[in-house]
């Protein structure tokens, strides 16, 4: 999620050049900042620490989401208990897709399960005792077994295990036999004290998972986001609010409706999340730096672990308009990043680009507006990263355009609270004269800047603006960009995650068809294999049929979908089109994973398609006749919208992935079958 500042230690980062001939045409960014810059600034929070000694960090870090405040978990209503309830409810995964982990005991003995399919209890081999080294190897495809000096100890069993200490300090990681390291810490093995880990299969690739299970604050006293030299209380507190509610609303995010049955064997994520990581969260940028026993017991953590003390259980929250869909039981997504460049990014343009002086048409978080972070750019700090240039190449910005040259690029507009950093290009293509205007995320992506924040390109700043805009200007009462023209999704550049994909091709169709709605608030990424959820496909389907917006009163009445739930009108436009009556009385459940066999009865009645009851004289092994879904996906079968999941079956109850989704869209409405 950030680009913490420890890593600014490794790099000389004031000004970077990319390397250019002598007759070769560039142009030089000048900017300020580091990373996506959405939410909290790390150097901007430090400022206000030094400038304000006596400002509480839950209230540094709340300025930087607007209309936020600082509550305590204990007072919330929320979707699951299981976050306070249980001891170790959080699931980090510290490494995935590795087929041997090598493992030492610290200070005793450790205790050891291998699963055997469910045979009996767990077989559990001779305990490692302190000091002795250790392995768990994958032996084959599914069975693994636990190791010493090169020989089998007890049986071997399924690869899902767990190493957990009772009876000693901790447990150090090490090399696999990639000699990698399965943890982000570099500089020593990967130590562990709370907790216990977890091994489990990758159902989808050769190797296994490997997790530490924790509690909340045991997790945000590993996290190693900031500099250990940073002492000021006011940013550490900060940053642990930070912490703990990022972590408190991925964990909400990810746990399925159900609670789970074996919550300590299985954290009740989707099968699509178990695919991928098996976790609630990484323990890298991807989410939270977490270091685990390194980072509260190493020199100078004195400061940080005071501070999580200090705020145990505070985390930040938002009860404004919308605030049912925008949180988890009122907690908020905080983002942060190393450095704002002295006025954060919305979500829209942290995570999303606008091209053409238009938007992708993405939701405005409410509490993701920007603000003016002048601290960032406070001299007395000296933060890294205020002022930065970067030279790129015309020819590489050609490249990423996919144009023959370019001729020009200059600031036309920001960076203010009211408006991003716009940069104008101009060149050639195919003998004509283009130009676009680039602002947000592909600044940043494209361009290989270090933030979308850009001051002046070849010294030259962008002319004086205009009228200000009010913050939220532009906004309907949904948060949600006003009705404009149709993107030319063709113009942006493709997800960067579906390349090679086996719904490339449906997924691009969607986005040129300007339909598309990317996933993570990233524009850039789709997520394939991610489980469609209900509200995703409303969305989508709901554009590619061209639905009509409808007025209320509408015929229906979701209690989990209000008028302030964002595409609240794409799925009503659903519901008064007949293709959906909710998931159970008076509820949509919009955020609940989508089957395959509910998604055909979505597009059987989009498509107003008669239900059969076999196509091309044959039937789905797995659809018996008169079974639910039954009559509609063999009537999308035969209008060749879908070929199943094999030749013989069409797993009508296995969670649709967003990649799925694509294709079966393009087909239906954009493919001639």
């Amino acid at each position: 999620m950030v680009r913490r500042a420890l890593l600014l230690a490794l790099f000389a980062i004031i000004g970077v050049v990319v390397p250019t001939t002598a007759e070769e045409k560039a142009f030089t960014f000048e900017g300020s900042g580091w990373g996506h810059g959405v939410g909290m600034g790390q150097w901007g929070a430090y400022g206000q620490a030094l400038s304000d000694p006596g400002k509480r960090g839950e209230d540094i870090a709340a300025y930087y989401y607007t209309g936020s405040s600082p509550a305590d978990l204990s007072d919330l209503d929320l979707p699951s208990d299981l976050l306070t309830t249980l001891d170790n409810p959080l699931w980090i995964n510290i490494a995935s897709q590795i087929t041997l982990l090598e493992f030492t005991a610290v200070g005793g003995p450790l205790e050891l399960c291998l699963a055997n399919d469910g045979a009996g209890p767990c077989p559990k081999p001779e305990q490692p005792q302190d000091g002795e080294r250790w392995e768990f190897r994958r032996i084959d495809a599914g069975e693994c077994g636990f190791f010493k000096a090169d020989e089998l100890q007890g049986t071997a069993g399924d690869c899902r295990a767990s190493i957990s200490w009772p009876d000693a300090d901790g447990v150090q990681l090490r090399y696999g036999e990639d000699r990698r390291k399965p943890c982000v810490v570099r500089d020593s093995e990967c130590e562990y004290r709370h907790g216990a880990i977890k091994l489990r299969d990758d159902p989808v690739e050769v190797g296994f998972h490997v997790l530490v299970t924790l509690g909340l604050e045991d997790y945000v006293r590993g996290i190693a986001e900031i500099f250990p030299y940073w002492k000021a209380p006011g940013v550490n507190e900060a940053q642990a609010v930070a912490a703990r509610t990022y972590a408190a609303f991925k964990f909400l995010a990810q746990e399925v409706n159900e609670r789970p049955a074996d919550p300590d064997g299985d954290p009740g994520i989707s099968a699509s999340r178990k695919n991928s990581c098996w976790c609630h969260l990484y323990d890298n940028t991807r989410d939270q730096v977490y270091a685990g026993w390194w980072r509260e017991n190493g020199p100078d953590q004195t400061a940080w672990v005071d501070a999580v003390a200090a705020t145990e259980g505070r985390v930040l929250t938002y009860f404004g308009q919308g605030w049912e869909r925008f949180t988890r039981g009122g907690i908020i997504q905080a983002f942060y990043s190393t450095s704002t460049g002295g006025v954060t990014n919305s979500n829209r343009h942290g995570f999303f680009t606008e091209w053409n002086d238009r938007e992708v048409s993405v939701t405005q978080w409410p509490y993701l507006l920007p603000v003016d972070d002048p601290w960032d750019l406070d001299p007395g700090l000296d933060n890294p990263v205020a002022s930065w240039h970067t030279t790129v190449p015309a020819s590489e910005i050609a490249n990423r355009l996919g144009w023959d040259e370019v001729t020009d690029a200059r600031l036309v507009s920001g960076p203010t609270t009211t408006s991003p950093s716009r940069v104008r290009f101009d060149g050639l293509d195919g003998g004509s004269e283009v130009s676009t205007t680039v602002a947000g995320a592909w600044l940043r992506y494209g361009l290989g800047l270090r933030s979308s924040v850009v001051r002046a390109i070849d010294d030259r700043p962008a002319p004086p603006t205009e009228e200000p805009v009010t913050p939220g200007e532009g906004l309907d009462g949904e948060g949600q960009a006003p009705e404009q023209d149709a993107i030319q999704y063709d113009e942006l550049p493709p997800f960067q995650d579906i390349a090679g994909h086996t719904h490339e091709q449906g997924i691009d169709t969607l986005r040129r068809a300007a339909v598309a709605e990317g996933c993570d608030h990233y524009s850039l990424r789709f997520c394939p294999n991610d489980d469609a959820k209900r509200l995703d496909v409303a969305i989508v389907l709901a554009r590619a049929a061209r639905l009509p917006r409808p007025e209320e009163p509408y015929r229906l009445n979701f209690e989990d979908v209000p008028d302030s739930f964002p595409h609240s009108r794409e799925i009503y436009a659903l519901a008064e089109a007949g293709i959906t009556a909710g998931c159970a009385a008076n509820r949509f459940c919009p955020d609940r994973p989508l089957t395959r066999g509910e998604m055909a009865t979505f597009l059987m009645r989009a498509l107003d398609l008669a239900p059969l009851d076999s196509f091309d004289g044959r039937r789905f092994d797995d659809v018996p006749a008169g079974s639910t879904h039954s009559g509609a996906i063999h009537a999308i079968a035969a209008e060749g919208i879908t070929a199943g999941c094999t030749k013989t079956s069409f797993c009508p109850r296995r969670p649709l992935t967003r990649g799925e989704m694509a294709t079966l869209l393009a087909r239906a409405f954009y493919w001639d079958s």
